[in-house]
C-alpha cells in the first residue's frame, strides 16, 4: 500500500485547493492510502534556534511528512508566491530530510498562479524534492481542474474534470509503480 499525502497551501475553509484534495480524497484508487494533513496552518512560526528540538506539533509534522511516498500539494497565489502560513510550513522541513528524493505531484488549478507555482517548485527542489512533471498538469481556462460555488461529489462527477482528476491519479500510480 502506497500513501500519499495531500497538502494545501491555503487556510480558508472554502479554498478551491482544499476543495480539490477532497475530491481527490473521494477517487483514491484502490492500493493507496491518500490522507490531507490539517497540520501546516498549526506550526508555529518558523524559528531556526528550535530546529533540533522542535515543538511538538513541528515533530508530528515531520513524521506524518515521512510516511509518505509521494505529496500531493496544492496552492493559491498570494503576492506572486505562496502564503506565508504555507512557506512558514515548508520553512520546518528545510533541513529536516522529510522530501529528500521524494516525488511530488504539484497541480496548479488556476490559470493565474504561474507565479506562485514556480515559487513552489522551487522550494520543493531546495528540499530535495522530486517534482514529478506528469503529475503536475496546469489548468487554463479551457481545462480547469476545479469550479467555485461546487462541492466536492459535483467536481468528480462533472463531464469535463473527473477525467482529469482520474488521469492525474493514473499518473500519480504510475510514479509510484516505478519508484
Amino acid at each position: 500500500m502506497f500513501k500519499v499525502i495531500g497538502i494545501s497551501g491555503s487556510l480558508r475553509n472554502s479554498s478551491l485547493n482544499s476543495l480539490f484534495l477532497r475530491a481527490m480524497a473521494l477517487i483514491c484508487p484502490q492500493g493507496i492510502c491518500f490522507e490531507i494533513s490539517s497540520l501546516p496552518g498549526k506550526l508555529p512560526l518558523f524559528n531556526p534556534d528550535l530546529e533540533d528540538a522542535p515543538p511538538e506539533i513541528v515533530t508530528r509534522w515531520r513524521q506524518e511528512l515521512r510516511q509518505a511516498d509521494l505529496f500531493l500539494i496544492v496552492s493559491p497565489e498570494y503576492a506572486h508566491g505562496i502564503s506565508g502560513a504555507f512557506k512558514n510550513s515548508l520553512d520546518w522541513l528545510v533541513s529536516s530530510g522529510e522530501f529528500l528524493d521524494k516525488p511530488v505531484a504539484l497541480p496548479n488549478l488556476s490559470p493565474r498562479t504561474d507565479l506562485a507555482q514556480g515559487h513552489l517548485q522551487e522550494i520543493i527542489t531546495v528540499m530535495g524534492g522530486v517534482v514529478s512533471e506528469n503529475c503536475s498538469p496546469s489548468a487554463s481556462l479551457d481545462c480547469r481542474y476545479v469550479l467555485p460555488d461546487i462541492t466536492e461529489q459535483q467536481l468528480i462527477d462533472h463531464p469535463h474534470i473527473s477525467p482529469r482528476l482520474q488521469q492525474l491519479w493514473l499518473n500519480i500510480s504510475g510514479v509510484l509503480h516505478s519508484a
